[in-house]
């Protein structure tokens, strides 16, 4: 079993990032917003999400400004959740994935306008 993610931690990181993001304290950068968007369309299916879309989501250019390392550790603790399915499956596990599901739409439904 690889390194153990608390679900507490990732759920509280997700909140974090809300509120920064709402109050625009905190703005993701391209490369966020490229992986949020990847995520969001999987979301989008209504499946749900796998350790396996983030990384795959997360396989773009790594972002030069390392202020933006909150969200894609966040999202590869994610992954390292749901790969371990009786933690993903508990309470806390389904309570942080939907805090990050809830990240990944705020920053999906965000994006500047125009394509």
């Amino acid at each position: 079993m690889g390194m153990h993610v608390a679900a507490e931690e990732i759920r509280a990181e997700a909140a974090v990032l809300i509120d920064h993001h709402a109050r625009g304290t905190w703005q993701p950068n391209d490369a966020d917003r490229r992986a949020a968007l990847a995520l969001f369309r999987c979301l989008e299916t209504g499946l749900p999400l796998s350790g396996e879309q983030i990384r795959t989501a997360l396989t773009g250019p790594e972002p030069a400004a390392p202020a933006t390392a909150g969200l894609r550790a966040l999202l590869r603790a994610t992954a390292g959740l749901l790969d371990d399915s009786d933690v993903a499956d508990g309470p806390a596990g389904r309570d942080a994935v939907d805090h990050v599901c809830l990240l990944l739409d705020a920053l999906a439904l965000a994006r500047p306008n125009g394509r």
